[in-house]
């Protein structure tokens, strides 16, 4: 039976390319009409034509069309996929640019810190509507979400809706890429096991079998006699924060904690304190770069319409026919025909990982199947990650209900309580956040009606004083 596939987020030149090949090059998922669209009809055509051309150059079979009208592009639809970012780059741009007045600087900006939290703030209402439009017009479809914050996503959308929701995230396939160049194994699908633990871009291999033997410790030998070297850089991939930073922050929680952290080392840094100040150069010293929206707007830009130019081009064979590492495509083969895979995942915590709270998003690998997933039993984690992780989730947590409510108390108590604020002055975080408040007051509809956001003058120390009063 023919299956309806929704993506949302269709003008994106970074991820339709690239998952609609592996759609395309799928044989379970060969009788389905793959649907964009986007706010930005214009990019959302082009991208199509870019499917379209790809299609053909593999014999695919998988329909491609357009829908302007959001739903429409949803109704009866057997899974949605959401890649979005509301507001785009111009309303991420505050979210890295206002914390860098304060001293706080951001290698990503899009899980946690200000800036993770101001884009939880936008996020929230559009993808809870959109799933509120889901139990009407798809009930019984899968909302596959690729957008960050990962966590914060999924926890709102199950705190509001009935709808079938997974977080998918790439960091560990991106790493695992890595564990088998470290350590000459032929294939790392066939050859390792592991238990993962923790939250999205904060998570843990706990335990990793590699051809029966231990792999965590295979890896400590490993590096006993090498240094970290970034095997995985190059502008052909999706997951650049595996190839945009050396391994140098990984390597040194590893060798602390016994456990490894696999996303790419410009994730992990946010979650903690101690990488990002300027007696480390701000991250450089380990390797990390930060990303500014400039990078993002040209260097990355080229580098995802280089790729389009190349599989594109006149040769037959210009698109590659093999796949992706990327795990949505196999989700849906696994959800939506019955071929059976074991991907991580960002679901609610139902005792997966025991010791991180109750109904956080969580991460941990699970098992999908037809119409169904199942999460792994984890176990818990040592106490000393623990320790890390539990913090980051009741944060999170917090921020959700904050944006839900519109309650810019609550949000300022994530904000107080990140790790990245521990060394502002408390008056500055109050401050940060009506900046960022300000900055995209237009895409903030929780607060209309709630309060308004007013200028004065600067401070003594230069800085422009905002207030929030009520309408």
């Amino acid at each position: 039976m023919s299956k309806k596939i929704s993506f949302i987020g269709g003008g994106s030149y970074q991820w339709v390319p690239v998952l609609f090949r592996d759609l395309a090059v799928n044989p379970h998922l060969q009788d389905s009409t793959f649907v964009l669209h986007d706010l930005d009809t214009a990019r959302n055509a082009e991208l199509a034509a870019i499917c379209r051309t790809i299609a053909t150059k593999v014999k695919s079979t998988v329909r491609i069309a357009t829908e302007d009208v959001f739903e429409v592009a949803i109704k009866d639809a057997d899974a949605v996929v959401l890649c979005i970012s509301t507001g785009g780059l111009e309303a991420m741009e505050p979210d890295v640019e206002i914390p860098k007045k304060y001293g706080i600087y951001q290698t990503v900006g899009d899980s946690t810190g200000p800036g993770g939290i101001s884009r939880t703030l936008r996020n929230v209402p559009v993808v809870v509507e959109m799933a509120q439009k889901m139990e009407r017009l798809c009930p019984d479809a899968w909302l596959l979400n690729l957008s960050n914050p990962m966590g914060q996503i999924v926890r709102a959308i199950r705190q509001t809706s009935r709808v079938k929701v997974v977080g998918l995230c790439h960091e560990y396939m991106g790493f695992m890429e890595k564990v088998e160049k470290w350590l000459g194994l032929k294939n790392w699908k066939n050859e390792v096991t592991a238990t993962i633990a923790g939250i999205n871009h904060f998570a843990w291999i706990t335990r990793m079998s590699v051809n029966g033997k231990d792999g965590l410790a295979l890896l400590a030998k490993h590096f006993e006699n090498n240094e970290a070297q970034n095997t995985v850089g190059n502008e052909r991939l999706v997951n650049l924060s595996q190839s945009l930073s050396e391994d140098d922050v990984k390597l040194a929680l590893f060798q602390t904690y016994g456990a490894m952290p696999y996303p790419g080392d410009r994730h992990i840094v946010e979650f903690f304190p101690h990488f990002l100040s300027e007696k480390t150069r701000y991250g450089a010293d380990f390797g990390v770069q930060l990303t500014s929206i400039t990078d993002r707007r040209t260097t990355w830009m080229e580098m995802f319409k280089k790729r389009i130019a190349e599989w594109t081009a006149a040769a037959p064979d210009s698109v590659p026919l093999q796949p992706s590492n990327e795990s949505l495509v196999p989700i849906l083969a696994a959800l939506l025909e019955g071929v059976p895979t074991i991907q991580p995942a960002t679901l609610p915590n139902e005792g997966q990982v025991p010791n991180l709270p109750m109904g956080s998003s969580v991460e941990t690998l699970a098992t999908f199947e037809r119409n169904s997933v199942s999460p792994h039993a984890s176990g818990s984690l040592p106490d000393s990650l623990s320790a890390l992780v539990y913090k980051h989730c009741l944060t999170q947590d917090l921020s959700v209900q904050g944006a839900i409510e519109g309650d810019r108390n609550k949000i300022l108590q994530a904000m107080i309580a990140d790790p990245l604020l521990n060394n502002n002055d408390f008056r500055e975080v109050s401050r940060m956040l009506d900046e960022l408040l300000e900055a995209n007051a237009a895409l903030l509809p929780q607060f209309c009606g709630k309060h308004r956001l007013e200028s004065s003058q600067t401070d003594p120390n230069g800085k422009a004083v905002v207030r929030l009063v009520a309408c």
